[in-house]
């Protein structure tokens, strides 16, 4: 047993990879991220490392002379918790199940977050949470869905050998085929006509103007999460760089702003169609072969994953309704473009949009969870 410790080393950097890859290799359901993606996040001219007071190392953990674990820890200035203590974070986590390997790496980051004075750390988290964070922790027999996190099933278990315990769960459930996409969208009608009577709007998301659109959204979105849990602010380029990877598969006739009666931007709501199957064909890569296998498979998706909503700050203050309206615009017109196959996404445990979502919100088949280590 071996552990490296670096931070832009070429060739651990390719050990780094290329672990994750072997993982996974004979998963036939996978579905692999892009390698140029994560190539990206580890290079020096990825946005985190230069700027002020972020701060990263990486660890690479060796077995019989094989990479068997991983992980990255990383500094951001701006991740605190409710309280307000920083929190340091370890991400990018894979590993055999060598107990061993897997302890070594994460007791390599955790002291090294500590060193530095950071004694609540979140995990898996890479960077911040616009960069994947969360491990799967139930669902491993469910299919795939498309910018769910996804992982080995012993993952969270040699998180919590090493002292690591829950901090917050999410959950992802089908919303019940026509039927149950008719009684939701009806639960929210007499909110929807009374507002949109007195002069809110709901406009598509223009994904012919996408850059407009991006910066709308990024707009809407950080004041509307401002309180989520571990939310830190990003920058526009950034946020569109983000939100570009998911670019194919934003449906705009399901996804919207809200406004409210003067024209002040009140909400959102963003659905994907569900091209895991399309990303799954490319194995990771993105030669002109995979492009293709992409585009074949993406005209077949019928799956929508209603992925994001927000109300602002000062429009929930004003409780008029807007989110059961905007659950019935969104549903209407998610049955209007065809849709059965419908999946509520990410939904955290205690968040009030569960609500909203009836009966079906029980469903937890599918569960991802934070971990969390005080010392």
């Amino acid at each position: 047993m071996g552990l490296k410790e670096f931070t832009f080393d070429p060739s651990l950097t390719d050990a780094f990879v290329a672990l994750g890859e072997d993982l996974y290799r004979g998963d036939a359901a996978w579905v692999p991220p892009l390698e140029s993606e994560v190539r990206r996040q580890l290079d020096p001219s990825f946005a985190f490392y230069g700027r002020p007071g972020h701060d990263h190392r990486r660890f690479l953990a060796f077995a019989g002379g094989r990479p068997a674990a991983r992980a990255l820890a990383s500094i951001h200035p701006g991740l605190r918790d409710r309280d307000g203590t920083p929190v340091g974070a370890v991400g990018l986590f894979e590993s055999t199940p060598d107990e061993g390997a897997a302890g070594e790496v994460l007791g390599a980051a955790v002291a090294w977050l500590e060193e530095r004075g950071l004694h609540r750390i979140w995990g898996p988290l890479q960077f911040d949470i616009w960069h994947g964070y969360r491990f799967k922790t139930r669902g491993f027999d469910e299919e795939r869905l498309l910018g769910e996190p996804d992982n080995k099933p012993y993952y969270p278990e040699q998180f919590a050998r090493f002292g690591f315990t829950e901090r917050r769960r999410w959950n992802s459930f089908p919303l019940g085929g026509p039927g149950g996409l008719e009684e939701l969208a009806a639960s929210g009608r007499e909110d929807y006509e009374r507002l949109t009577a007195r002069g809110y709007r709901f406009e598509p998301f223009d994904t012919e103007r996408f850059d407009e659109s991006a910066g709308l959204l990024h707009r809407v979105l950080s004041d509307s999460f401002s309180r989520f849990l571990g939310f830190t602010p990003v920058e526009p380029a950034e946020f569109r760089e983000v939100l570009g990877a998911a670019r194919r598969a934003i449906d705009p006739r399901c996804s919207h702003f809200f406004y409210d009666e003067t024209g002040v931007p009140a909400g959102f709501s963003v659905a994907l169609r569900d091209l895991a199957p399309a990303v799954r064909a490319m194995r990771g890569r993105f030669w002109p072969l995979a492009r293709l296998a992409f585009l074949l498979r993406q005209r077949h998706a019928r799956r929508l994953l209603l992925h994001l909503g927000g109300i602002t700050r000062a429009e929930s203050a004003r409780h008029n309704g807007l989110a059961r309206a905007a659950v019935h615009h969104t549903l209407d017109r998610v049955r209007q473009a065809g849709y059965s196959d419908v999946h509520a996404t990410l939904v955290a445990g205690g968040s009030p949009m569960r609500r909203h979502y009836g009966p079906f919100a029980s469903d937890r088949r599918r569960e991802y969870t934070l971990f969390e280590l005080r010392r």
